[in-house]
Formats: structure tokens, sequence, C-alpha cells
């Protein structure tokens, strides 16, 4: 299920999640489940032997003895509290239309923050966060280096316009590493990239790749039927995908990241049974309030379902 599905449906939260929504297109494609409790306990779908042997008249398969695999989710509390003053009533203003807008606004910058955080978040830099799929995806390369892959070269691939003969056989590079990165994950049900990655992508191999207005009229881009989150700019101005990661000599490279996700399978997060909640508007001392929260820890249930791409450079 998605976020906006197991959270209520009273019209404050549906506005709220709707302009998260806007501003967090990972929304869309990352599945959660709800349960109780503050964390789970649950098994990996891939961990066993699936393929067919064969045998001779008098002998044996060979046996695939199941151990089971856990990948384990603590929840986190993620929210704000937003607040009204009162002296805005006695001004003559009304509470209930004022705090909406307030309340909205919020929401379309707490979708930037979310989307970052989604990418960036890490326990081991806050232990109040979960971790987002940067970490994850290098905390999985350390026991599978498969889970990164060299867009080329010691030093990167540097995709070039125009149509001479080194410039399409770099944009012909970058085309056969996405697909080979989307298959790296079983089959990506989404990818991340900076939006000046995804422009010239676009530009460079038009007949695959495009983009187009989703139902919140954001730019979304699709290579092959596989939507691209444009990671855009966090609510501080700062990109989200920084064009600074270093690739042997080459300091100006960026990365794409993809993942395969479902309920309780693969990149999967967990959320309680309310999911994003805003809570109803009180007034507290001198100010009117509404709290939003909700909870999620997001994790992997499937040992190939996130990966990188990394070593990409503009020329």
């Amino acid at each position: 299920m998605f976020l906006y599905q197991i959270s209520g449906g009273d019209k404050p939260t549906q506005d709220v999640i709707s302009a998260i929504r806007k501003y967090a297109p990972i929304l869309n494609y990352l599945h959660f489940f709800a349960q109780d409790g503050s964390s789970a306990h649950e098994r990996f779908t891939d961990n066993i032997d699936g393929t067919f042997d064969t045998r001779s008249t008098a002998t044996s398969f060979d046996t695939e003895e199941f151990t089971p695999v856990w990948g384990d989710f603590i929840l986190k509390a993620y929210g704000k509290t937003v607040k009204l003053d009162t002296l805005v009533e006695e001004q003559g203003f009304a509470v209930a239309s004022e705090m909406a807008i307030k309340l909205l606004s919020w929401a379309e910058n707490a979708g930037r923050s979310l989307q970052s955080r989604f990418m960036d978040d890490s326990t081991a830099v806050n232990a109040e966060q979960t971790n987002g799929l940067k970490k994850l995806v290098a905390l999985a390369t350390v026991s599978d280096a498969t889970r990164t892959l060299n867009a080329g070269g010691d030093n990167g691939l540097q995709v070039l316009t125009g149509n001479d003969n080194t410039a399409r056989k770099s944009q012909q590079a970058l085309v056969e590493q996405i697909k080979n990165l989307i298959a790296n994950v079983g089959g990506a049900n989404c990818m991340l990239m900076d939006f000046a990655l995804l422009s010239r992508l676009s530009t460079v191999a038009s007949d695959i790749c495009d983009i187009t207005l989703n139902e919140f009229g954001v730019q979304i881009g699709n290579f092959l039927g596989v939507p691209i989150v444009p990671l855009w700019n966090k609510f501080d101005g700062t990109p989200i995908m920084p064009w600074t990661e270093t690739v042997g000599t080459s300091t100006d490279c960026n990365s794409v990241y993809a993942f395969r996700s479902g309920e309780k399978a693969h990149l999967t997060a967990m959320t309680t049974k309310a999911g994003l909640k805003v809570y109803p508007m009180q007034l507290v001392t001198d100010k009117y309030q509404h709290l939003v929260q909700f909870q999620m820890g997001l994790g992997t249930l499937s040992s190939q379902c996130i990966g990188r791409l990394k070593g990409i450079r503009l020329g």
C-alpha cells in the first residue's frame, strides 16, 4: 500500500498528504506496510537457492536447507507542530481558513524535506532518523559489491552532447549502463536522479526517455517504462544530488539510484496503522496548533532490490 492509502480520510490529512506527494513523488512508488508496534522483524523473500538440479537413476537431488534471513524495521517519528497565533484571530481573520493556508504551505515545503530525507537520512548521523536510500545502498555494497555499478572507466563516464562519434559513444554507454542498473535490481519500478541528468538523458535518448507531467503537474521522467523521480533542491536550496561525487580523479560526478518496492517485499517502509496523521486543531495557551506526525522505518526484504550507478559526468 502507499502512505496516502494507509492514512486517514479526513480532509486536513488528505490535503496535507496531497501537498507532500506533489513535492515528494517518491511516495507514489514506495510501498508501505502498516502494523502495531514500534519495530518489525520480517522475513527476506529471496534467500533460498531457487535453481533446478539434475540427477540420474539411483541418485538424489541436492538438498536445500532453508535458513531464514530477516530484515529489521524500527519506527522513527517525523512531523511538525504547525501553530497560528491567537492575535491573528483578534485581528479579524478566520482561524480555520488561515490555519488551512498555513498547514498546506508547510506541507509543500515538508514534501521537499521528506524527498531529501528518503535519500540522505542515516541512523549513524542521527539515531532519530531511519536509513535513507543512499545509506541502504552503501551498507548493501559492503557485502555485495554489485549493488554499486561504475558508469565507466576509472574516472567515470563523461556524457557529451552532439552527434560526432565520441559524443554518440558516450550517450550509448549511458543508456546501456542505466539498462544494466534496472536489471541489477531485478527490474526497477523507480529510478532517482538529478534533474540535470534527466534533462540530458531525455535529450540524447529521446526515443526511449521522455518527461511528462503527473497528476500534480510535476515533471516525471520515463525510461523504457520505468518512472524517474527528478531530485530537485532541498528546502534550503542545496541540491539533493550535488555534482561533487569523486570517482578516480574526477570530482564532478553524480549517481543514479534505483529500487524495486513492494508491500513487505524488496525496498519497503514500515509505518503505523494511522499512517500520516493530522491531529485536530487545538488551542494551547496563546496558539492554535495542528500536530502532523507519521512514523517510518525504511528497509529491504530482498538482497537485490536497490542499486546505484555512480561516476556520471556531464560534458
